[in-house]
């Protein structure tokens, strides 16, 4: 019960580099040409949720990157070809039943892609240094467009055709005039690899070092967020509404927050979430080494420094009990600060061995809760502890596996 996120059967092995649902039962995802074996990429395609996925396309010596579904009949799936060393892009104007290869021109590759309709779009490629181009016959023809930018291209995301956003390296631009002119609006320390901007102010960009990047007047300030459980990199990044949204990496977990991103918990993945496809708060894809499924927003989240769970200001300090009591393996500690302290809290076995630790935690008066995540321990007899400037209690709890 504790992980949500399930694995689905794929037909290939292959990793997933694209995946995109229109609703909850029909959906595509592409692969890269990957390592060993067959030099192939493919495009699969479900209709049931990805229950089972059938493979509707395949690639020789040529890898795909980004895959853009506008509707039941009409996507794109870009990449590169080795062979022809030009982009690997193809359309679909009935469901996939017909993949058809575009020629595009010598040297163009395909990192990113983004049709706003059936003849729009751009993309972008990490491989010749600034490369963004656009289209508006359906990539019959590109028109290169990066005036402003010079740095190596690689995320696209864009809210019209005049107004988008462009990650190179550790800098984000924002375009307002169909990619004339690329102004700088962020310079990060990390380097930009996703971003989601529900409107021309607020956005969250996915960079290096497991950072997510927050503004609320487009650039102008930025707050950094930390995701927990990513060892290297926000791949990707998606929110459903202001305060929910998911955050995707190369590892086995998928990152969560309800709070805007002022805390990021994470969920187990084994599929890992190097890209996902989210469509509401309770169903949404994942997918790298495999695709996984969440039909109850992803399960608990599991985060590793205390979250604010309310606007009420207690009248007294109460470390509560921890639930649920005995628990499997992840279990939640809450306590009520009524003024400001520093907080420590330390969870230890019955020998006394110190397992876990928060050492000196500011937290601003108010309700608070921590959940910690037991999976690698076995049952037992637990004890935590949790010391303020002027209290200390100790409880116990119970791991039963």
């Amino acid at each position: 019960t504790y992980t949500q996120w399930v694995k689905q059967t794929i037909p290939v092995n292959k990793p997933i580099s694209g995946i995109k649902f229109i609703d909850s039962l029909k959906g595509w995802a592409c692969t890269s040409i990957g390592t060993g074996g067959a030099n192939y990429a493919y495009i699969l395609y479900t209709t049931n949720g990805g229950t089972n996925w059938l493979l509707q396309d395949s690639s020789f010596n040529a890898t795909y990157g980004a895959i853009c579904i506008l509707n039941s009949n009409i996507a794109y799936c870009g990449g590169y070809d080795f062979t022809s060393n030009s982009a690997n892009l193809k359309k679909t104007t009935n469901g996939g039943a017909n993949w058809i290869s575009i020629p595009t021109p010598t040297n163009m590759a395909i990192g990113d892609m983004v049709f706003l309709n059936q003849d729009s779009g751009w993309s972008c490629s990490s491989n010749i240094g600034p490369d963004v181009r656009t289209t508006t016959n359906g990539g019959l023809n590109w028109i290169v467009r990066t005036s402003g930018i010079a740095q190596q291209t690689q995320r696209l995301f864009f809210l019209n055709y005049n107004t988008g956003f462009c990650g190179a390296n550790s800098f984000l631009y924002k375009t307002t005039n169909a990619g004339l002119i690329w102004v700088l609006i962020g310079n990060f320390t990390e380097q930009v690899k996703s971003i989601f901007f529900p409107d021309q102010n607020t956005g969250w960009v996915g960079a290096t070092g497991a950072k997510i990047f927050f503004t609320t007047n487009s650039g102008i300030n930025w707050l950094t967020q930390t995701t927990p459980g990513f060892a290297g990199t926000t791949t990707d990044i998606y929110f459903v509404n202001s305060q929910t949204g998911w955050g995707g990496g190369s590892t086995s977990v998928v990152c969560k927050t309800t709070n805007g991103g002022s805390n990021w918990g994470y969920q187990l993945d084994t599929s890992q979430s190097f890209r996902i496809s989210i469509l509401d708060s309770l169903i949404g894809w994942t997918a790298q080494f495999g695709i996984s499924r969440t039909t109850n927003g992803g399960g608990i989240i599991v985060y590793t420094g205390f979250v604010n769970n309310g606007n009420e200001v207690p009248v007294k300090f109460i470390l509560h009990e921890n639930y649920p009591n005995p628990f499997n393996p992840a279990t939640t500690i809450k306590l009520d600060l009524p003024k400001s302290s520093n907080v420590n809290l330390i969870i230890c076995d019955m020998l006394g061995r110190e397992l876990y630790s928060i050492v000196n935690e500011y937290l601003r008066t108010g309700s608070y809760e921590f959940t910690w995540d037991a999976r690698s321990y076995s049952s037992g007899i637990y004890f935590y502890r949790l010391t303020t400037n002027n209290f200390t209690e100790t409880k116990k709890m119970i791991l039963i596996k």
